[in-house]
């Protein structure tokens, strides 16, 4: 009798956790390209204090040259706070730009490390679709930042930086309308 209640419990346990066929649904649409449409960047993203510093010795970097949003010491990073600061500024200096593609680089670390964790650790559902929306979040983070270098760097100095925010936004909701559009049509 002790037998089947503890094989029971055993099948309820292994009930919750993530099968092959999910994982791999789960890993392939982080490679989906519209992975972060619907998905915010993270308001604070914790990463590996070793590997921060790491990043930062590369680019010969302390404390006092990263931006006011990244807490190496903690391994904290006000992602969200620095992505939005970061938009709004009339030009982004060499500095900031290096400290953005290095940013970019702890990122895409970040994302692989928990791809891998997806990939081969055994998680419930529960936590693996919270690891899997986190990397997604994560992903939109680092194309925000990719798309501000590519804007800033293209943005004439003559041009005012308030139109250009109404042109993405507009862009973005055009893309979120076809989107849209192309679901109702598969209905």
């Amino acid at each position: 009798m002790k037998f089947e209640k503890r094989d029971t419990m055993n099948r309820t346990d292994l009930k919750d956790y993530l099968t092959d066929e999910e994982r791999k649904k789960l890993v392939a649409s982080l490679h989906h390209a519209l992975v972060w449409v619907g998905v915010k960047e993270p308001q604070e993203l914790m990463v590996d204090k070793s590997q921060l510093r790491l990043e930062m010795e590369k680019f010969h970097q302390t404390d006092s040259d990263m931006p006011a949003e990244v807490h190496s010491s903690q391994g904290r990073i006000e992602l969200h706070h620095l992505i939005w600061r970061l938009i709004n500024e009339l030009e982004i200096t060499e500095q900031e730009r290096l400290q953005i593609e290095e940013l970019i680089d702890i990122l895409q670390k970040k994302e692989r490390i928990e791809e891998d964790a997806l990939k081969e650790e055994m998680l419930t559902t529960k936590q693996a679709i919270q690891l899997h929306d986190e990397a997604a979040g994560i992903i939109r983070a680092i194309l925000e930042l990719k798309d501000l270098l590519k804007k800033k760097e293209h943005m004439s100095s003559s041009e005012d930086v308030t139109e250009e925010l109404i042109r993405r936004k507009v862009s973005e909701a055009k893309r979120w309308n076809q989107l849209m559009d192309e679901i109702k049509d598969k209905k």
